[in-house]
């Protein structure tokens, strides 16, 4: 009876256990659903309305490029023989273009500039009205004249027209040219219709219940689901944003991208969530408004099954845990039994405290087996002492299959060159670095260096490896990323380990080289000038110390020929027999000879040197060195095509 009271607390030991780890799981899997829904709805929101404002920009690349081809043949004279015939051919092939025009006035000559000729498309016909071109220009007759005299090509602010019904934005090429002895200022006018590409916004399944904004460089609205509202200032939103404490006017000035809980009076103080960022190809800023109840419609659904799954594996866990409960109790009761009837049969009266009876029982056992097992046990340790090293080298060769080590890693890129090496302390380390393309004009680097050494360091390291490629993209800016990575490494506190980590993308094309420095080494940067670089900029203390920290990012320019070196603290934090540091003085004195070298040779130049540094003092830290050089840009596998017509 004893012995069934023990099983029966040990199972309600097991219930209660499983009940509160289960509450435990899920209120902290909640919250990390939570927010992980919120930013996978924010990453396919912004990769939803870029390719709608990727259409917009080449709708207006394409206008451009029509005009300024234009433009070279008018200068150059070529007569235009049917321009109402090439004309028709251009807004046939360009859909977006509404009107074409040119306008023509003789320097010092004080007259009305009417175009030389007009076009515009009315349904599927082309019309020529040269005394209403105006209005179909620009909202303006001063912005007209100003571009006859412009010296540079111009955008018009947006605008609402009545007369097409739809948002319009022209382009105004301006020309000087001699003729008859007298200097001619033009201008060719192109207006494009922006409706076609941002009627799309409406139709974006996280915008039908919301609304988008986007303003242009000057702040002012480009489109808006009031179509009368376009070409006017960002003030014109106050109203909307007036019951929420989301300040638009220091949100434009600093453009950045982010979101924003708030209460807006033109969704009736309903909660909703404001995701924004700058759109790159064109300094415009987009506004993207969402009711918060279409986050948490997905996310009910994922909680949902995630609390039924948690339910079901406690479920099982604990019909496991009591078996097994049962079975232990079982040879408790043998034994008790056996260790009673010893004691009968030696004529002792029984023992009424039967606990202590059965503690002596298992201690006999215990040094029967002692004796029994004692040679072996040196045996036993030899043999598990190998499969540790064993185990230890296992180890190794999956953390080193993590880390680059077949160069070039792209062989058929000729726009940069990289190499780096890792030197463990002991068998497995803590730093990591990583290099690959996120697209074909965007390369991503990280380095990383974990507290400590050994195995713990080596598995937090591949965890920081691991969550970096799991959330590297081309969109992302990587102070972003930075607090993504941290808040993932900062859930689980007990083990105090952290990271010092740097993330970078170079553009192929530009040369610009984006990073974040979360308590990491500075890199160093070899100029073409035989100068070194030191970016001291630091953006944030190591990731996994405390969540909900913020990240800043900073940006340079790499000319084609120079390099960046970025490392870990075992190469300045290095050591000789007499305690002198390595220091990051020594570190460029070493490599002030080396710019023109490919990086290959001046990280296996830094390692010999700081060898050669080190003598026979013993490693005592990791060291990682990566250089990075910026050759070229890639070349152009063709040639877009060019408009010519004869004038």
């Amino acid at each position: 009876m004893k012995n069934r009271n023990i099983s029966y607390q040990l199972s309600i030991y097991f219930l209660i256990t499983e009940t509160i780890l289960s509450v435990i799981i899920i209120l902290v899997g909640y919250n990390y659903l939570r927010r992980s829904a919120f930013e996978s709805y924010r990453y396919r929101l912004q990769y939803d309305v870029q390719e709608v404002l990727g259409d917009v920009q080449n709708t207006m690349d394409e206008a451009a490029r029509f005009t300024e081809n234009l433009t070279t043949d008018y200068i150059q004279r070529l007569p235009l023989k049917n321009p109402r015939r090439y004309l028709g051919m251009a807004f046939k092939v360009q859909t977006n273009m509404l009107a074409f025009g040119l306008v023509t006035i003789a320097e010092n000559v004080s007259s009305q500039h009417k175009p030389d000729f007009y076009f515009y498309k009315s349904g599927g016909n082309i019309k020529s009205d040269t005394g209403r071109f105006k209005n179909n220009i620009a909202m303006t007759d001063e912005w007209v004249k100003s571009m006859l005299y412009a010296t540079k090509p111009e955008w018009s602010v947006p605008f609402y027209d009545s007369k097409f019904g739809s948002r319009v934005i022209t382009y105004a090429r301006p020309l000087e040219l001699e003729q008859d002895g007298k200097i001619l200022h033009g201008t060719f006018f192109c207006s494009v219709s922006l409706d076609q590409d941002l009627v799309k916004l409406k139709h974006q399944k996280m915008i039908k219940t919301g609304f988008s904004v986007l303003l242009n460089e000057q702040n002012l609205i480009v489109y808006h689901p009031d179509s009368t509202r376009t070409g006017k200032d960002v003030s014109s939103l106050f109203n909307c944003f007036g019951g929420s404490e989301f300040d638009i006017i220091a949100l434009l000035k600093d453009r950045i991208g982010g979101s924003q809980v708030l209460h807006p009076n033109c969704m009736k103080n309903k909660k909703a969530v404001a995701i924004y960022w700058p759109v790159k190809s064109s300094n415009w800023f987009i506004i993207n408004v969402i009711p918060e109840s279409l986050f948490m419609s997905e996310l009910k659904q994922i909680t949902l099954a995630l609390v039924l799954l948690i339910l079901l594996i406690g479920s099982i866990t604990a019909a496991v845990m009591i078996y097994l409960s049962i079975r232990l109790v079982s040879p408790i009761s043998v034994l008790a039994d056996d260790s009673r009837k010893i004691v009968e049969d030696a004529g002792f009266d029984p023992i009424p405290h039967l606990n202590d009876l059965e503690a002596l029982t298992d201690s006999m056992e215990k040094m029967k087996d002692r004796l029994a097992g004692y040679r072996k046990n040196t045996l036993q340790s030899s043999l598990d002492k190998m499969e540790m090293e064993k185990e230890l080298n296992l180890a190794k060769d999956i953390e080193m299959g993590m880390v680059p080590t077949k160069f070039p890693l792209y062989p058929d890129r000729n726009d940069f060159d990289c190499f780096g090496r890792l030197i463990p302390a002991r068998i497995v380390g803590g730093d990591l670095f990583d290099i690959f393309l996120l697209d074909d004009n965007q390369l991503f680097i990280s380095i990383c260096d974990t507290l400590g050494k050994g195995i713990p360091a080596a598995m937090f390291s591949v965890i920081t490896r691991t969550f970096i490629r799991s959330i590297a993209n081309p969109i992302t800016r990587l102070g972003r990323m930075m607090e993504v990575l941290n808040d993932g490494l900062s859930l689980g506190r007990e083990s105090d380990m952290f990271a010092t980590v740097l993330l970078g993308k170079l553009n192929l094309l530009t040369g610009e080289f984006i990073y974040c420095n979360a308590g990491h080494p500075y890199p160093i940067i070899l100029r073409n000038n035989h100068q070194e670089e030191v970016l001291t900029q630091s953006h944030g203390i190591p990731v996994g110390v405390r969540s909900n920290m913020k990240f800043l990012e900073s940006s340079f320019i790499l000319a084609p020929g120079e390099t960046l070196i970025t490392y870990t603290d075992g190469v300045t934090e290095e050591y000789n027999e007499d305690g002198e540091f390595f220091g990051m003085e020594r570190l460029i004195s070493v490599i002030k000879p080396l710019h023109e070298l490919p990086p290959q040779n001046i990280v296996d130049k830094i390692l010999n040197v700081l060898e050669q540094f080190r003598g026979r003092a013993d490693v005592h830290d990791d060291t990682t060195l990566v250089a990075l050089k910026f050759t070229k840009g890639k070349k152009k596998t063709g040639t877009e095509p060019a408009f010519h017509i004869n004038m």
